[in-house]
């Protein structure tokens, strides 16, 4: 009997960060992310109440407020994304972040400042503002940042269409 699917690994997961100036703008695949949380997205409320209303107070949903997450990474000095991150995180930079699921292997390509995602992948993308933070010292274990992100757009998922 055949081995059922029952969703898509973590495990062989990518992120492509795009920075740089928008006339010549930056591709870079990170190596060694441990761990990547988008946050959640929450609405403002809207206070709609009537003057006349005599018990409960009633509201509708405004914009939403993009969630804040994270980039986790095992800190290697040797590694050029991480210092790349960090670097990112420190002057606060605004970027677009591209995770391919690791339901598909192709890679995004960079034209101009455009970038192309192929079919034969699922994408998350959206766009965040980086905050540095400190690294993390535990008891046997790896020097790690979790590098702040306050995303400025909604993550936007695009199922696989196209087998590879």
């Amino acid at each position: 009997m055949a081995k059922k699917e029952k969703g898509v690994l973590t495990q062989g997961t990518k992120v492509w960060i795009k920075h740089g100036e928008d006339d010549a703008p930056t591709l870079t695949r990170m190596d060694c992310i441990t761990g990547i949380v988008l946050g959640d997205d929450s609405p403002t409320e809207i206070d709609d109440t009537c003057l006349d209303e005599p018990d409960s107070a009633t509201s509708t949903y405004g914009l939403n407020k993009p969630g804040e997450g994270s980039i986790t990474i095992n800190t290697d000095p040797e590694n050029a994304t991480h210092m790349t991150l960090l670097q990112l995180a420190e002057d606060k930079e605004l970027v677009e972040v591209y995770v391919g699921w690791s339901d598909g292997a192709s890679e995004p390509e960079l034209a101009t400042a455009l970038v192309t995602l192929p079919e034969t992948r699922t994408w998350t993308t959206f766009t965040a503002r980086l905050k540095a933070g400190a690294p993390t010292f535990d008891p046997d274990s790896l020097v790690k940042h979790a590098v702040a992100m306050k995303r400025q757009s909604k993550a936007i998922t695009a199922y696989k269409t196209a087998a590879p």
